[in-house]
């Protein structure tokens, strides 16, 4: 199950911790991405022209989808819920090096942004 993407170690130790959360926070997570669009839309941009980057991450959903089933996570949310609060966040941090290359203030800020919810637990944050 181990996963096969770039950035692959942060991105499986922040998945595990992730689907771990509680429920409620994960529902009140997932209802903030609405109001993320223009930061998701920076994730969007760089996947959009890259076949092997929307491979991944494709890849990347059913990985989230397969932790959350292994792991049984607390609450009542079901695997693909489960996703829905983790990818934005998820798709950032596997993005990590291109989201904050130096001259990319845009980019930064996205990440910065789509990763502040779960700051506690996003790898190499601390």
């Amino acid at each position: 199950m181990a996963p096969r993407f770039r950035n692959a170690d942060r991105v499986e130790a922040f998945v595990k911790a992730a689907v771990q959360l509680p429920g409620d926070r994960l529902r009140r997570i997932d209802r903030e991405w609405d109001g993320m669009h223009d930061h998701r839309g920076v994730v969007s941009e760089l996947v959009q022209g890259n076949k092997a980057l929307r491979e991944e991450m494709a890849g990347l959903r059913q990985y989230i989808e397969e932790v959350a089933r292994q792991l049984e996570p607390p609450g009542d949310l079901i695997p693909e819920e489960t996703a829905e609060a983790i990818i934005p966040a998820a798709r950032a941090l596997l993005l990590r090096d291109d989201l904050e290359a130096e001259g990319h203030p845009k980019r930064a800020a996205a990440f910065a942004a789509l990763t502040r919810p779960f700051r506690d637990i996003l790898p190499g944050s601390g």
